[in-house]
């Protein structure tokens, strides 16, 4: 049994929206483009956490982000993936 649940329903609470079936697209001034169910959004949005698990992803690279007037943190493979354990995501 997981606690994920109660995350979830705290998120929820503060007002965090859950897609599911989200492709990213980029993320540039307009905001963060993506794709749910084949329909293309833009969100506006004022901070963007890239958080991903083994293997390291970036939408774009780290450049094209420092360049955004959007802050963004990276959390666990998102930068680094070599030696990836749960202390350090939650650490990060």
């Amino acid at each position: 049994k997981t606690t994920g649940w109660i995350h979830r329903e705290h998120l929820k609470h503060q007002g965090v929206k859950m897609l599911a079936a989200v492709n990213y697209t980029k993320i540039d001034q307009q905001g963060l483009h993506i794709s749910v169910r084949k329909r293309e959004r833009i969100l506006a949005v004022d901070h963007v956490v890239i958080c991903s698990g083994q293997e390291p992803v970036l939408p774009c690279n780290h450049q094209q982000l420092d360049e955004l007037s959007i802050p963004v943190s990276y959390i666990g493979g998102a930068l680094k993936a070599e030696k990836l354990d749960l202390q350090r995501a939650i650490g990060e």
